[in-house]
């Protein structure tokens, strides 16, 4: 989205938020720093489109094999959806906060002094409509709650679920296993709270083993180690949901938010963004002459007509 008045666009953002930019990327202008402020916020919305197509592919899977685990002891759904939560909830396996996530779902707050416990939703909400409602972070707790009092096979649970995964038995779900994947799934939420709180993603601390705090990736300094880190972050996204569905990480991969993505990813991009040359407004005729050279550049352009605002994104079309 480009700015109609950027002296106000700056002022709305703060000069203290577009500092950070000015320092890591060596800029010149305020206007610089707006580019790369907006370059940020692009990146933003291009990396949770991948989060939300791994999200609901992994909640989905879970919620499928949970499901016929506890098919025995189900009061709602079938043997592949169903409400295999309330058992868990009834065998007193899940701490309170996962607990609490499931009854903001299934329960009405309680009211006045004489309703001291949440009063059960008429009609109950079905099974899907409970996991739906549930954020990423919840899967991780769910697995903190019962991957050591085993009240969840995860061996059988992870093996038959992540059938992209290189397992070749159950048993290779050990807890340390489930420690690396739980890793994995924190990282990802971590990404997915930075985005949601507009915070600049390109910045990179160092990583380390949570548990031999060996260094796993050392702290970005530079451009163009943030541009490599976010590549490397992509391909591990990618990773892990084939892991969950080898179909699903093909069709992100052959899709126009990969090759947006990578043009994003690009000096070429940062360049673009940087002196706020990234929109060309064109009208419909304008564009319609020009479309070979639209099609070959690595600019946006935005065609303006009476009906509305088209954009076309560099290696989109």
């Amino acid at each position: 989205m480009k700015p109609n008045n950027i002296s106000e666009t700056i002022n709305t953002i703060s000069s203290d938020r577009l500092n950070s930019y000015r320092n890591y990327f060596n800029l010149t202008s305020d206007e610089e720093c707006l580019g790369l402020y907006l370059w940020n916020d692009a990146l933003s919305a291009s990396f949770f489109k991948l989060i939300s197509i791994f999200e609901v592919a992994l909640r989905n899977t879970i919620h499928r094999e949970l499901s016929h685990q506890f098919n025995a002891h189900r009061q709602q759904g079938h043997a592949f959806d169903n409400d295999w939560y309330e058992y868990l909830i009834t065998q007193n396996q899940l701490k309170p906060k996962t607990v609490n996530l499931i009854r903001n779902v299934t329960h009405l707050p309680s009211r006045g002094r004489r309703r001291s416990q949440p009063v059960p939703k008429n009609p109950v909400p079905t099974p899907g409509k409970v996991i739906a409602a549930q954020s990423f972070g919840f899967w991780g707790f769910l697995i903190n709650d019962t991957s050591l009092n085993g009240s969840i096979d995860w061996q059988s649970a992870l093996f038959n679920g992540l059938k992209g995964h290189f397992a070749l038995h159950s048993t290779y779900w050990s807890q340390n296993a489930l420690d690396d994947f739980l890793m994995r799934l924190s990282q990802v939420n971590e990404l997915r709270n930075r985005i949601a709180h507009h915070e600049p993603i390109w910045k990179f601390t160092q990583i380390r083993h949570h548990r031999t705090n060996q260094e796993i990736y050392p702290a970005a300094s530079t451009p163009e180690e943030s541009i490599q880190r976010m590549k490397t972050l992509n391909d591990r996204l990618c990773r892990i949901l084939g892991w969950v569905s080898e179909d699903r990480k093909n069709d992100y991969l052959d899709s126009h938010y990969k090759a947006h993505f990578d043009w994003l990813t690009s000096l070429e991009a940062l360049s673009v963004y940087k002196s706020l040359t990234y929109s060309n407004i064109l009208t419909p005729s304008q564009a319609k002459r020009r479309f070979n050279g639209i099609v070959k550049s690595s600019k946006v352009h935005e065609i303006v007509g009476k009906r509305g605002i088209v954009t076309i994104l560099p290696g989109i079309v």
